[in-house]
């Protein structure tokens, strides 16, 4: 994949600072696992819909992820289309102007849940500041419920993330503590975006 990745110009993005561009998931308990992380707040259980690295300035475009055996875990997807039972045409406008404080350690910011195009959520490290925000809040823990189970039957599955534009989770893991995914990723060349 990564030989791929770079003829087509895309660009290796470490999610976590100082980290490889390739890490490994696993589900861990609460006080094992990194600071700052989902599975600080939730552990082995079920994680809520987030992009991956939106702590960072710039997202990565792009996650991969791989399970080299099966995992009875599923990943779960969601993208625009039904809500709640509700279809989603257009953009609620709170995700464009809720405002957020994303605690990125001594680079905190200030975002919203959606700029030029491009989706940013993670409930870990992202903070309403607003009511606009806890309205883009709810719509995501809403979306959960309309999100699609990607279950890794096969070994050697790997699953292709626009992480602009879907949200993933991981479903309980709890009963699944050897599950192992790599996960990569990158930022599209301006050619390919």
């Amino acid at each position: 994949m990564q030989q791929e990745a770079a003829l087509l110009g895309w660009k290796e993005v470490p999610i976590r600072k100082g980290g490889p561009a390739i890490s490994t998931l696993r589900p861990v308990d609460q006080e094992e696992a990194e600071p700052n992380s989902l599975s600080a707040r939730y552990g082995k259980g079920a994680q809520p819909l987030h992009t991956d690295g939106a702590h960072l300035p710039e997202p990565p475009d792009i996650v991969v992820l791989a399970c080299e055996t099966t995992s009875t875990t599923p990943t779960r997807l969601w993208s625009w289309g039904r809500v709640g039972g509700r279809l989603i045409s257009t953009v609620p406008h709170f995700l464009r102007h809720g405002i957020f404080l994303v605690n990125s350690g001594n680079d905190s910011f200030f975002t919203t849940a959606l700029t030029g195009g491009r989706l940013r959520y993670d409930p870990g490290c992202m903070m309403p500041c607003d009511a606009r925000a806890r309205q883009a809040a709810q719509f995501f823990s809403e979306a959960e419920s309309s999100a699609v189970e990607y279950n890794w039957t096969q070994p050697g599955q790997v699953l292709v993330i626009h992480n602009n534009r879907a949200l993933h989770a991981r479903a309980s893991a709890a009963h699944d503590p050897q599950r192992e995914l790599q996960r990569l990723s990158f930022h599209l060349s301006r050619e390919a975006s």
